[in-house]
């Protein structure tokens, strides 16, 4: 059971928002094949299409408006067409700057760039040249530096490094090793695995490893596995999970199977189960059955309980039940019991009811207890009060007595004297620490 503190919760979250989006700025979120059209070969190159066990399909980005006509801005031609009547690519990287619409504007940053090359570089960087070099344009320069990495990826690295400095011309430099790998992988992991980019090489690596991976996937995971296991390491798996995914979930699986250290094929089993579980839960359920007792398979049972939760609560509380004891199935219906709980609470709590109170049902009626306390501290109280670990049941009554203090001190007061509770955890009550807006709005 995770009975993290309100203000440790809130850090993370700040943090892990600003790590993802620096991360995804050049190089996308892993996962996330939403991004714009990548160029490859002069040609835009559009995402791989659906396969026999659910991948989801990639198709071109959207060109219409609300209304249905094909269009590219208000009053503007399309590229194509705008290149066509002799329109520069200049021309028409200023008309999609003024586009409102995001799909209409990436559509057309995507089309203007699709022939970036050394002759029409210039008018292409002047019409980048007052676009904030910043989140708010991530996808424009990702677009920019991944096609100018293909063919001067040098130039591209020296363009990053005078627009920005430190990790930011870090992150930057990523978009251009994605370009640059996915044409000559080998002179890209050179430059990488030059002592002289030693102090960044494990931020590049994410880049390298992207663009490899889209062009020689089994010579990219070899390199990956050749690399000191860390948790880089572990994004790196995550990417090239994403890739093996593309080919179908067997061949996805397998892979992960077949990797020898354990820190790499616990994120790859991670990242495929997270992928996977939600709309295939079955298919996940199946597959973790031979690793229940694998310390690596740990995360992805928890990645699988929440989940099919989200879809099927009483199916998933109905397979993890059937494991074994140990912490594959802990995990499993702890993550469960805390979504089923913000979905619907009573439903959880007729579950628990049906079970027999004891140190194996303690940390499931934690959970409950704190996520329900969120709207509803009394009733969350009599289920925190059925604990039966003694250091569990302070943390939870601590926890659950505090939101419930918010939610009406004079009921509090009140019972708190015939609560029979240690005069320490009486005062913590009493005195809730106070929470900022996003405390408050989550109120975990």
């Amino acid at each position: 059971m995770k009975e993290a503190s309100v203000g440790a919760k809130a850090l993370v979250f700040v943090l892990l928002t600003s790590i993802a989006f620096a991360g995804g700025y050049f190089l996308g979120l892993d996962g996330d094949e939403s991004s714009p059209i990548h160029t490859t070969g002069g040609k835009s190159s559009p995402g791989k299409e659906q396969g026999a066990d659910g991948i989801s399909p990639l198709g071109s980005v959207a060109r219409k408006n609300g209304s249905g006509s094909s269009t590219f801005a208000p009053g503007a031609d399309r590229p194509e067409e705008g290149r066509a009547r002799g329109k520069s690519v200049r021309q028409l990287l200023f008309e999609a700057r003024a586009e409102s619409s995001p799909i209409t504007r990436l559509s057309a940053f995507a089309e203007a760039l699709s022939d970036l090359n050394e002759d029409n570089l210039e008018e292409v960087l002047e019409a980048y040249e007052t676009l904030p070099f910043g989140f708010e344009h991530m996808q424009e320069y990702r677009m920019l530096l991944y096609a100018w990495g293909q063919f001067d990826p040098a130039g591209a690295i020296e363009y990053c490094n005078k627009r920005a400095s430190g990790m930011g011309a870090g992150f930057a430099t990523t978009g251009v090793l994605e370009g640059w790998a996915s044409r000559d992988p080998e002179s890209a992991r050179a430059w990488v695995q030059d002592p002289k980019n030693a102090g960044m090489a494990r931020l590049y690596n994410m880049g390298l490893v992207r663009g490899w991976a889209s062009q020689d996937l089994q010579a990219a995971s070899r390199y990956v596995e050749s690399l000191e296991p860390g948790d880089d390491v572990g994004k790196l798996v995550s990417t090239l999970s994403n890739e093996y995914y593309k080919q179908g979930f067997g061949p996805a699986a397998r892979w992960a199977e077949g990797l020898a250290d354990e820190t790499m094929k616990e994120a790859a089993f991670a990242n495929l189960s997270r992928q996977v579980s939600r709309d295939n839960p079955g298919t996940v359920a199946e597959w973790l059955q031979d690793h229940v007792d694998q310390p690596y398979a740990v995360k992805s049972f928890e990645n699988l309980g929440k989940r099919w939760s989200e879809t099927e609560p009483k199916a998933a509380m109905d397979y993890f039940e059937e494991l074994p004891d140990g912490k594959a199935r802990s995990e499993g219906v702890d993550g469960i019991m805390e979504n089923w709980a913000k979905k619907d609470p009573q439903a959880a709590g007729e579950w628990l009811n049906d079970k027999e109170v004891g140190p194996a049902l303690d940390p499931v009626l934690a959970t409950y207890a704190r996520v329900v306390s969120g709207e509803d501290g009394a009733a969350a109280m009599n289920w925190a009060m059925a604990i039966s670990e003694p250091e569990l049941q302070t943390r939870t009554v601590t926890k659950v007595g505090q939101n419930w203090y918010r939610q009406d001190k004079d009921s509090v007061e009140a019972w708190l004297p015939q609560s029979e509770l240690p005069e320490d955890t009486r005062k913590a009550i009493q005195n809730p620490p106070k929470q900022n807006w996003w405390q408050r709005l989550t109120n975990r």
